[in-house]
């Protein structure tokens, strides 16, 4: 359970104000099949190699129950290689509940390489190292041929996407240079469809964490009046809402000229046509009627806007709103959704990292 915490500890995934419907629509829509809890790409071989080794020798309800034990033996065998960057399991050893099957089994389905999840059907031609899973020769690394495979799954299964342009056209730039998807420097060669989903992404990302910031700042402001321990922060709130709104002026003209029908347009086909729950696009409607004509630093401030996103999370979580609990406030870890919204580029980084660095092994 403490892995899969400190997977996300990125704290631009909680959702206290109820907008993951949007921010996930777009994610799946540039960045398809990725997750905040996938950390490695060899893990899209290894579950299917462990399922495959013990289908060779069992069938039926057996198949899926040794397959957890063959990953089980892969964990140990990860752990005594060393220290492994992303691996699953670091901690909790074979002990470890949540596997990297549970982890990555959605993802394996939709690139196609779990061809079929009732008869365990696996679209995978490339056989696991000797000695697997009792032994796993390079770890979590890619080598070229698993890159090069892995790679055209990606494209086969996701040719339109954001993730598929990347790995085309944008491998020679390390993806560790770009901090979000809109900051890669092959975006501006992209399809004016990706270029498109791309800034609805941006101006979204933009616009909600302005809510999410005056959010954080009505829990500073009732944490600085009730703890204890000598820390402060609505101070850094006021700061960051300054930021923002500096941010906010730089892009007004984009904002005022932003397609708003076109963008939930873009969410809607990333959530497969599956329409946002209504008091979530009245909420971002509302939040961004309020931004559009407006000063954004008067915004911050205004009695009416802090009110109403206070009774959004209080809508949103009911009787685990913080805002109403003292015991949640005191609690309070000093952020709640308060970074920008990135879509899983961190994830997506790592992916694009290991795919780009297989590729240039010499030693397939």
């Amino acid at each position: 359970m403490r892995e899969i915490v400190r997977m996300f500890s990125d704290t631009s995934t909680l959702d206290d104000l109820g907008i993951g419907q949007v921010r996930d629509g777009l994610a799946d829509l540039l960045f398809p099949g990725t997750s905040t809890v996938h950390t490695r790409a060899r893990y899209f071989l290894i579950v299917p190699w462990a399922f495959e080794k013990a289908a060779a020798k069992h069938t039926g309800t057996m198949i899926t129950s040794k397959a957890n034990d063959a990953e089980r033996k892969i964990i140990e065998a990860l752990r005594r290689a060393g220290p492994v960057k992303g691996m699953v399991g670091a901690q909790a050893g074979k002990a470890l509940q949540t596997l990297p099957s549970s982890l990555y089994w959605s993802a394996l389905q939709r690139y196609g390489i779990l061809a079929d999840a009732r008869t365990l059907t696996w679209n995978i031609p490339l056989t696991a190292p000797d000695g697997f899973p009792r032994k796993v020769d390079g770890g979590l690394t890619l080598n070229r041929d698993e890159a090069d495979w892995l790679k055209e799954r990606i494209l086969v299964s996701a040719p339109h996407s954001y993730l598929a342009y990347l790995l085309k056209d944008g491998l020679e730039t390390d993806p560790a240079d770009a901090t979000a998807p809109w900051l890669h420097p092959a975006l501006a060669e992209a399809p004016s469809g990706i270029q498109g989903a791309v800034e609805h992404a941006r101006l979204f990302s933009l616009a909600i964490n302005g809510a999410a910031l005056i959010y954080n700042q009505l829990i500073a402001e009732k944490y600085d009046s009730l703890a204890e321990d000598g820390n402060s922060y609505t101070g850094r709130y006021t700061e960051r809402l300054d930021t923002w709104a500096t941010e906010m002026e730089a892009n007004q003209d984009n904002f005022e000229r932003w397609d708003l029908t076109s963008f939930w347009a873009t969410v809607l086909q990333g959530r497969g046509g599956r329409p946002v729950a209504p008091g979530t696009q009245l909420f971002v409607e509302s939040w961004f009627g309020t931004l559009r004509g407006s000063d954004p630093r008067a915004v911050v401030t205004d009695e009416k806007v802090r009110s109403s996103i206070a009774e959004r999370e209080r809508v949103n979580k009911g009787a685990q709103s913080r805002l109403q609990n003292d015991r949640q406030i005191i609690n309070w870890g000093g952020a709640s959704g308060a970074g920008r919204l990135v879509y899983r580029w961190p994830n997506v980084q790592t992916l694009l990292a290991d795919i780009r660095e297989g590729l240039a092994d010499a030693s397939s």
